[in-house]
């Protein structure tokens, strides 16, 4: 295997097949709206009376182990020198585990919510619909020595950096896996509690899950032993693999047919065959605080803003998002199997059908295992949690946490990044600034904005990347277009307010305008 294809495989895995918080400066804000649906489903008391997404996309890269120099990203042509891995990228070797990540997301348009109510609280009830094409990718636990062996390809140099010839070496809980699905969900959250300025309002989001592609690799015990350059001993290994049927390059489709293929793959793809359909759920909850808030009359012959009336001093919410699974039909040459090889020369092997290829080699080497006709991939369940605190007027601060483990005892839930932050923010109705410093469990930290102009969002989680940064570890953008309806102003006729006694009026005094 050729230093230069090892390299290409190595950043493709870590750099493209990846630290998710989508919107991260908006998560926790009152101004979120459908938005922020699928961080925290209590979305009642809203500002918002009517809040339609028109598109939203968002979409992150991260990994722990190879960085990109700054340099690359702004001159694109710089990825065409036959040198690339010297002189742009950068190895971050530090003794642990390597990890990657990439996920996207897209709102479907007319993804909705609108509130109602009461005279006394019209955003006392809201109901949403939102619908989201999802792919998160994994690759966990990737030891060190494995990683950089990967990379700098096999022989003499290689050995010269990593060492690896003639170690006996061990990988535990190596996983590589990726899913692909829509969801469809609907909404409906509600103010439960509101006395003495303190409001507690919960929600719930119930989703129709469709699997579009998924699969999975796993090898919770890894024992292998580099006898010589490219020659290669496995010691009692089993091997979970498994992924969904009719993938591109699977099933005789080469790599070099690729694309005469794609037509046909996506039609048999949208055509939702991959699986069956289930279902999941979203929770969340969220306590409000307005210190301010009186519920005595005042005498007050002015309109007000229904938002600035219901802006709290203190917030927090916790909410779990994504409990459920997907269920897909498993493709008929993908199979569980178990290693036990010695001498086996790897130094020629290709790939030229993709898939094809691999699963060929699979049972050719190694003992198959039958597996069943579908295999569960867990959705990738995350607990979150906010504190947003509004300091004086539009000016306010958040924390955010969103922890995203990987729960399943054989590695097949995929997942986010678990990721911190602290926002500094300026927002009302039809403006916001968000400036969110996170820190992700990779040990990346990050410093983005994220600006909302009346119906456009847009915003990218780490600036630090394009003006600080030598190298780069994740990068992420996002952006939406919505249509909103604020809430009008509080201003009735016939309105009867209290008239502080004063000298010469009586204590039933009333006045009506």
């Amino acid at each position: 295997m050729s230093k230069s294809l090892s390299a290409i495989l190595m950043v493709i895995c870590l750099a493209n097949a990846a630290n998710a918080q989508f919107f991260i400066g908006m998560r926790g804000s009152a101004y979120g709206g459908i938005t922020n649906v699928n961080y925290n489903p209590a979305i009642a008391n809203s500002p918002y009376l009517v809040d339609v997404n028109l598109i939203g996309v968002a979409a992150t890269v991260n990994n722990n182990y190879v960085g990109v120099h700054r340099k690359a990203l702004l001159h694109p042509s710089n990825f065409s020198n036959p040198d690339f891995q010297n002189l742009y990228l950068h190895e971050r070797v530090n003794g642990k585990d390597k990890r990657a990540y990439a996920g996207m997301q897209v709102q479907g348009p007319l993804s909705f919510m609108f509130s109602f109510g009461t005279n006394k609280n019209r955003s006392l009830n809201a109901i949403g619909f939102s619908y989201h094409a999802n792919a998160v990718m994994n690759a966990d636990n990737v030891t060190e020595v494995f990683a950089r062996t990967a990379y700098h390809g096999l022989g003499y140099q290689a050995n010269s950096i990593t060492n690896y010839l003639g170690r006996e070496l061990y990988n535990a809980n190596l996983s590589l896996k990726s899913a692909v699905w829509n969801d469809f969900g609907i909404t409906y959250s509600r103010v439960v509690y509101n006395r003495n300025g303190n409001l507690i309002k919960a929600g719930g989001t119930l989703k129709l899950l469709q699997p579009i592609t998924g699969g999975y690799g796993y090898v919770k015990d890894l024992s292998y032993r580099w006898t010589e350059y490219e020659q290669l001993d496995i010691y009692n290994t089993e091997a979970k693999y498994a992924y969904s049927d009719n993938l591109i390059t699977s099933n005789g489709n080469s790599t070099q047919n690729a694309g005469q293929n794609l037509s046909s793959y996506l039609r048999r793809a949208m055509a939702f065959k991959a699986g069956t359909p289930t279902a999941a759920v979203d929770m969340g909850v969220v306590y409000e605080w307005f210190p301010d808030k009186k519920e005595e009359p005042v005498m007050d012959c002015q309109c007000q803003d229904f938002s600035e009336k219901r802006r709290y001093k203190l917030a927090a919410g916790f909410s779990v998002i994504d409990v459920g699974a997907l269920r897909f039909k498993r493709s008929s040459n993908s199979s569980d199997f178990y290693a036990d090889i010695r001498n086996w020369n790897v130094g020629n092997a290709q790939f030229p059908d993709g898939l094809q290829s691999l699963d060929d080699t699979i049972r050719a080497r190694f003992e198959v295992r039958n597996g069943s006709e579908y295999f569960t991939m867990w959705l990738p369940t995350r607990f979150n949690l906010f504190v947003d605190y509004n300091i004086v007027k539009d000016f306010g601060v958040a924390f955010t946490a969103m922890i995203s483990p990987d729960m399943s005892p054989q590695k097949r839930m995929v997942h986010h990044v678990s990721t911190f932050a602290i926002t500094g923010k300026y927002e009302n109705k039809w403006l916001g600034v968000y400036v969110p410093l996170s820190y992700d469990v990779f040990g990346n930290v990050s410093l983005g904005t994220t600006l909302r102009l009346g119906p456009l969002t847009i915003g990218t989680q780490d600036l630090l990347g394009l003006f600080a940064k030598k190298f780069v570890y994740n990068a992420d953008i996002h952006a939406a277009l919505k249509l909103t309806i604020p809430h009008g102003k509080i201003c009735k006729k016939g309105d009867v307010r209290f008239v502080p006694k004063t000298k010469g009026a009586k204590r039933n005094d009333f006045r009506s305008f």
